[in-house]
């Protein structure tokens, strides 16, 4: 009983870890979006359209 006492208060930590697993991959993807050139966005935002 006391084994199953210890795993269970151990799985308390995944929530904390799943959010900050997304929030870091959130804020590279918004780092990126500052750091890049107009021209490079401007030619990643006509991509789709280029046939």
């Amino acid at each position: 009983m006391y084994k199953r006492i210890i795993y269970d208060s151990a799985l308390d930590w995944v929530p904390y870890i799943a959010f900050g697993v997304t929030a870091a991959v959130f804020l590279i993807f918004v780092v990126f979006a500052i750091r890049l050139r107009k021209e490079s966005a401007d030619k990643l935002a006509k991509l789709p359209l280029d046939d």
